[in-house]
């Protein structure tokens, strides 16, 4: 699979909610998330375990826009601009930007998820 499909397929599944896509994208033994407000995951239980809640929820929806990708025959990265959009515990919505970087290991072909940070834009 080249890069960018492995992109499309990562990103799909976040946008679709497809747990068992998305888990198909992680490294087994190396991932790292970096959330906006800080938090800092480094393991693969919990870090499926959080996108599984927050797959959970239904009243949010991202759109994105790739910024740049740099592709080796090891690693890729790519920058991309998410919009997201969501309601709060009062049902009022909100939405903010945010850049998130991700990269990507080469594994026998296949390339998988092993370093998602998110920055907020403000």
């Amino acid at each position: 699979m080249i890069f960018k499909q492995a992109l499309n397929k990562h990103m799909n599944a976040i946008m679709e909610r497809n747990i068992e896509d998305f888990n198909s994208t992680i490294h087994t033994n190396s991932i790292t998330l970096i959330l906006g407000n800080g938090k800092f995951i480094q393991n693969r239980e919990e870090f499926i375990r959080f996108h599984e809640e927050w797959f959970a929820d239904l009243d949010w929806s991202i759109t994105y826009k790739v910024v740049k990708i740099v592709e080796s025959i090891s690693l890729a990265t790519a920058v991309l601009r998410i919009h997201y959009e969501d309601l709060d515990e009062n049902n009022d919505p909100y939405e903010f930007d945010y850049y998130l970087q991700l990269v990507f290991e080469n594994v026998n072909g296949n390339w998988l998820l092993v370093l998602d940070q998110n920055t907020n834009i403000k």
